[in-house]
């Protein structure tokens, strides 16, 4: 589908696949690639109702692909495909609930007698819907001795219509898959509803419930977004013991749907869980690393960024505001909803930008310490530059040198380029004058001494112990001195720089080394080499650079 296109609404929700354009071995880059591409067409701010269907979609298909599930009917084999008219198997009978077991206020969900009876065809019961009350109907569907699955599914409809029960929804639909097991079309209402109710009161007790229904590993991918919900929402602790009820009730050997189950959950789980619920995680997580797909290790990699930095984010926040902002920034990246987390990335950016100065003045040069906050950052901006404008494209790599020599030829000007090399020739020419100077004198003393070789030794070591110091200072000396020009000059002429271009920050710095020593007509670039450290170590132009990219993308 080209951008042109208009998407074919009509495929949802029944056929996301056919609606993100996707067919034969496609993976989850290969949808979010769609899905990107469709909400930067339809962004939530301008097509709010178009962009909760591309997203619902696109969150049914990532879940199935994530956890590999078959997602809808159409893609079944033929053993499983669903039979609305059904009726429960015998051997799969199920025994109702003890009364300890049961946890919401109606929970009694059994299996009916499965003796004969009639079974309300789906033309009837549409059509008795709209001429009779809906409260004799939801009863008459209730007493059948019997149900079919399309049975539990219009129980689970009326009942959401007419019942103040809590949770009378989800309630029908878990009683139908403990009449029909692994019925593929309730199970994935089920995981619809999850997927889009935000309720949390009494979320607990049904997650428990269902876990007592659902007791294979199915269950992690059936509920995932109702577990974000809730650790969001509630305290760690009453989320860990929710978690680890509904975990005693699964039965299950496999282990793939609850190693991505855990990749996710850990992402915002490092910012609230104890430290010791971490580590017995990551031990079994680590247990099956084998087990994973390419991009569950790449979702691997990243929780690896997150406790690199939460190690030195004490360290980091004792900086001002700006480090504060920037932390809370990472912090809502990893705990809220995508849509929440892009918006205050970017707002983040905004002002980035509108504080340059505070920005600058909270990260000395070099940074140091900032390394692992920098590639995270930088990974969490390329993630979320994916789902802004396409229309907009940064800089030709082939245009980098050409607008490095610009570059070069600004930051050394004529005049300050002089200061420049006037001022690093100081140190070296002071450390030259009293390299000789010592010489001289330690000849004269050696001559006087020329009796003893004990003094001269002792001459010629004094002479290299005070050179040696000589030297490191005037090297330190020349350092600052440097350090000085990039902050009162070099780096406002970077800034300037990267108001109009968007090379990333690490080419920008190797193409200035390479230029170091080189003549380009009349023009020979020196210190060229220190500018580059300088801008490899700068963490405040890194976040700069990074927000007028993104910015410019916004445009």
């Amino acid at each position: 589908m080209s951008e042109s296109d208009e998407p074919r609404w009509d495929l949802l929700p029944d056929d996301p696949e056919q609606f993100f354009s996707l067919s034969g071995d496609y993976d989850v880059r290969d949808l979010k690639r769609s899905y990107n591409a469709l909400i930067k067409r339809f962004k939530p701010e301008k097509c709010p109702e178009e962009f909760q269907r591309i997203r619902a979609a696109y969150e049914r298909l990532n879940d199935a692909l994530r956890y590999g599930e078959t997602l809808n009917p159409g893609s079944l084999p033929p053993q499983a495909q669903f039979d609305w008219s059904a009726p429960p198997a015998p051997g799969n009978q199920a025994q109702e609930p003890s009364d300890e077991q049961t946890i919401l206020p109606h929970s009694d969900i059994d299996h009916e007698e499965s003796e004969s009876a009639p079974l309300l065809e789906f033309p009837e019961l549409y059509e008795r819907v709209q001429q009779e009350p809906l409260p004799e109907v939801y009863e008459e569907l209730k007493s059948l001795p019997h149900k079919t699955p399309y049975d539990y599914y219009a129980l689970a409809l009326i009942s959401d219509l007419i019942s103040d029960e809590e949770f009378s929804f989800p309630f029908w639909l878990l009683k139908g898959l403990k009449a029909h097991p692994e019925e593929p079309a309730l199970f994935e209402l089920l995981h619809q509803y999850f997927l889009t109710d935000q309720t949390i009161k009494g979320l607990g007790k049904l997650l428990v419930e269902t876990a007592r229904v659902i007791r294979n590993d199915r269950f992690y991918y059936l509920t995932e977004n109702a577990w974000d919900r809730l650790l969001r929402e509630v305290p760690f602790q009453q989320f860990r013991q929710v978690l680890e009820a509904c975990e005693a009730n699964l039965l299950d050997h496999e282990v793939d749907h609850m190693l991505v189950f855990y990749v996710h959950l850990l992402k915002a789980g490092l910012w609230k869980a104890d430290p010791d619920w971490i580590r017995m995680i990551l031990a079994q997580i680590d247990e099956y690393h084998e087990r994973m797909s390419y991009w569950l290790e790449l979702e691997y990699e990243f929780l690896f960024l997150i406790r690199s930095y939460r190690e030195q984010r004490e360290e980091f926040l004792k900086g001002g505001p700006i480090r504060k902002l920037i932390d809370q920034t990472i912090i809502d990246y990893c705990t809220q909803s995508e849509q929440v987390a892009d918006r205050r990335f970017l707002e983040c950016q905004q002002t980035l930008v509108s504080q340059r100065d505070e920005l600058l003045k909270e990260f000395d040069v070099p940074s140091r310490g900032c390394q692992d906050v920098i590639y995270l950052w930088e990974t969490i901006a390329a993630d979320v530059s994916e789902r802004i404008d396409t229309e907009w494209s940064p800089d030709d790599p082939a245009t980098l040198p050409e607008q490095t020599h610009r570059l070069a030829g600004q930051l050394f000007a004529e005049t300050e380029g002089a200061e420049y090399r006037k001022a690093v020739k100081i140190p070296t020419l002071a450390f030259v004058l009293i390299f000789l100077v010592s010489i001289i004198i330690g000849l004269l003393f050696a001559l006087n001494k020329s009796d003893s070789i004990s003094a001269i030794l002792l001459i010629a070591g004094c002479l290299l112990l005070f050179n040696g110091v000589t030297f490191i200072i005037s090297y330190l000396v020349a350092d600052v001195v440097t350090q000085e020009f990039y902050l009162s000059w070099w780096r406002r002429q970077l800034l300037t720089f990267y108001q109009s271009h968007w090379f990333p920050l690490p080419f920008l710095a190797a193409e200035l080394k390479r230029l170091n020593g080189t003549q380009v007509g009349k023009e020979k670039f020196r210190g060229m080499s220190e500018v580059a450290h300088m801008v490899r170590n700068d963490a405040g132009l890194w976040f700069y650079s990074t927000a007028q990219r993104l910015l410019a993308a916004c445009r």
